[in-house]
């Protein structure tokens, strides 16, 4: 009995862990017809929740993705997007600092899919790049975690822990 006890508490303990979300490394082929380079794509997934999507540390720029519905897009002078809450949190579940992006709907997409902007220093939201870097520094410090909180549409807010990259 105790040790029937034992494996389901390991059990209990692997699946929790896993629920808390993975990195992955995808290599993405080159496409000549479509003009799209082969490179690397890193993704962290949390089950029923989403991903956030990023092309390598020093692009600046990343993606969410809402694995159970739409994002609640917005206008905002002409662009379709939302604003989402970003924090940045240390080993101790301690909010260190917390700011509010916009992130881009992307039309070829359903709207589970929101991202930054990348259409130039000018044409970008203002303070994104600044933004996007605090992200990344925190996420390759080893500690803590990144949490990103935006609004769905009809349905909980999509609220995903990014722990910190470790491929």
């Amino acid at each position: 009995m105790k040790k029937l006890m034992a494996i389901a508490l390991m059990l209990t303990a692997v699946l929790a862990a896993g629920a808390q979300g993975k990195w992955e490394k995808v290599h993405i082929e080159a496409d000549e017809l479509k003009g799209q380079e082969a490179g690397d794509v890193y993704v962290f997934t949390q089950p029923d929740i989403g991903s956030f999507v990023t092309w390598g540390f020093e692009k600046f720029q990343y993606r969410l993705t809402s694995d159970e519905c739409q994002f609640d897009i917005q206008i905002a002078s002409g662009i379709k997007g939302e604003f989402v809450l970003v924090g940045l949190y240390d080993d101790s579940n301690k909010l260190v600092e917390s700011f509010k992006m916009w992130l881009d709907w992307e039309s070829n997409w359903s709207n589970r899919f929101l991202r930054t902007r990348n259409a130039g220093t000018m044409s970008n939201p203002s303070g994104q790049k600044g933004k996007v870097k605090k992200m990344f520094k925190h996420l390759q410090s080893g500690s803590g975690y990144v949490r990103i909180v935006a609004a769905r549409f009809d349905h909980t807010d999509f609220d995903l822990k990014i722990l910190p990259f470790n491929l």
